[in-house]
């Protein structure tokens, strides 16, 4: 790992963990143990670290999203394979940094929405029509329409007041969104296969 690799993955530790706004430029060059001065070599300014940060992140997500796809055993079984990296991440993320981002980095969260309204629509609308044909998903499902409804819920969790996590941890209230959703538009072959991943013994 180079020096501004280094970098990046220590502020965006920090950020993750108290939020954008309270992570300042001396906060991540005292955890580095260097001088700002050599972050400024790198960085012109925070904002332009958070920048490239977001767009390493996106590029993170879209591969992991890719590669889900690839490993996946079936429809159901992808679903599964990006929530669970989605939770790798969500436990180490500070529910304010979505409050930041949405709040004081409008630009990034514009280019988020844009990258899961076109990106993350496509990819959950394709996973959609392959489940029907398999009979794993309900056959009068509108493909658009069910991938709208995914995105929305993964915008309620980040950016919604719906939640507080006092309770209920984000990436376990993610786990729930995901059994709804998948609940919702699995016919019962597709009940039977999400509850034999999640070893759940059926009930009769």
């Amino acid at each position: 790992m180079d020096i501004q690799e280094k970098i990046q993955h220590t502020a965006l530790h920090l950020f993750f963990r108290y939020g954008i706004r309270n992570v300042t430029m001396d906060d991540i060059a005292r955890e580095l143990g260097m001088s700002k001065k050599t972050i400024y070599q790198y960085f012109k300014e925070k904002d332009d670290l958070v920048a490239k940060l977001f767009d390493v992140q996106l590029v993170a997500n879209r591969e992991m999203f890719e590669k889900a796809r690839e490993e996946a055993k079936d429809p159901i079984n992808e679903i599964m394979l990006i929530t669970k990296g989605m939770e790798a991440m969500m436990k180490n993320i500070n529910p304010v940094f979505f409050a930041d981002l949405q709040k004081f980095y409008a630009n990034m969260y514009k280019k988020f929405q844009k990258f899961k309204e076109e990106w993350g629509c496509d990819s959950v609308a394709e996973n959609v029509k392959a489940g029907i044909k398999l009979g794993l998903y309900r056959p009068d499902l509108d493909p658009d329409f069910v991938a709208k409804y995914r995105m929305a819920q993964i915008d309620m969790l980040m950016f919604g007041n719906y939640f507080s996590f006092d309770k209920i941890s984000m990436h376990k209230t993610n786990e729930l969104l995901l059994d709804m959703f998948v609940c919702s538009i699995s016919t019962v072959k597709g009940h039977k296969l999400f509850n034999h991943y999640k070893k759940i013994q059926e009930e009769e």
